[in-house]
């Protein structure tokens, strides 16, 4: 089964479908799920109308990816299916996808997920990352290996990390059995490595694909430079290095955070005359020293153009 969670990406989300309708592989039956998130675009009956085949979750509020993808968690486990690959809308598969991803994890016992690797779409030679990344707990950061690199080759091989990006993973139905939640506080960003290292502590393994590959069309819903993705990568970077962290570390991130990583920012965003990305960036602090988590309550940080949904 695959599915992903839309949020007024009616275009990206029917082309989505139209690649799986035609992703025929031998010996794969392959279910299809859409969560939206409220769209107000017409997407949910835009899928109903094309893709009548299409299981269509409709939530009358935007759940954020955690919430919605808790919602395609469900719907999967009320299902028979044995795999799950979770993808975000703006993606596009290629040949023999499923079928290389069910080989590769049939074949080791003791991976739970694979990511797969991701390439830009308007760049198809060059990576977005290679499936997964390693996490710096003294910095609270990831190291995603490939980023922007060329593909020459250099790929070729599975390889153990730490997290994958949510919509680049195929997980075992045992998996998410186990782990069948995503941490709602986080609402986007940094919920799907909190989910990750869940699985690690329950016993599993995280690699990367040999040979499953998708190109990414980067942040179509969010946007790479709102106000709102500044907002919840700082709030949600405090609360997964609180989580996630040892505590022997958190002297030497919280020096490096704040006399250097969001001083940096504040003056870059500061130059370029970015205020409303600024003040994202000072509300995600002070709302996770308040404990306020989930979405965004912040009216303030809302532009003309809705972007306030999920990667």
């Amino acid at each position: 089964m695959t599915g992903f969670v839309n949020w007024n990406q009616k275009e990206d989300s029917l082309q989505c479908l139209r690649l799986l309708s035609e992703a025929h592989e031998t010996g794969i039956e392959l279910g299809v799920a859409v969560v939206d998130n409220a769209s107000t675009d017409g997407s949910a009956q835009a899928i109903r109308a094309a893709f009548p085949e299409v299981h269509v979750i409709e939530n009358n509020c935007n759940r954020g990816a955690a919430g919605g993808r808790n919602d395609l968690f469900r719907y999967f486990l009320s299902t028979d299916a044995g795999y799950l690959m979770i993808l975000d809308p703006d993606v596009s598969i290629t040949p023999g996808f499923f079928g290389y991803l069910i080989e590769e994890i049939q074949g080791t016992p003791e991976i739970g997920c694979i990511g797969v690797k991701a390439y830009y779409a308007d760049r198809p030679d060059t990576f977005w990352m290679k499936g997964g990344g390693d996490y710096n707990p003294w910095l609270g950061s990831f190291e995603h290996t490939g980023r922007m690199e060329k593909d020459c080759g250099q790929y070729t091989r599975s390889g153990e990390v730490d997290a994958i990006p949510a919509g680049f993973t195929f997980a075992k139905r045992e998996v998410i059995e186990k782990v069948p939640e995503m941490d709602e506080r986080y609402f986007i960003y940094f919920e799907e490595s909190d989910w990750n290292f869940k699985i690690k502590k329950a016993g599993y393994r995280l690699v990367t694909s040999e040979r499953a590959c998708v190109f990414h069309k980067v942040s179509s819903s969010l946007g790479m430079e709102s106000p709102f993705f500044y907002y919840y990568r700082t709030r949600n970077n405090l609360l997964f290095v609180a989580r996630n962290s040892p505590a022997y570390c958190w002297p030497v991130f919280f020096i490096y955070f704040f006399l250097y990583y969001i001083p940096s920012i504040l003056y870059m965003l500061w130059r370029s005359r970015q205020s409303g990305q600024l003040r994202g960036v000072l509300l995600g602090i002070c709302d996770f020293f308040r404990g306020r988590f989930y979405e965004c309550p912040h009216q303030l940080l809302k532009e003309k153009k809705n972007d306030n949904g999920q990667k």
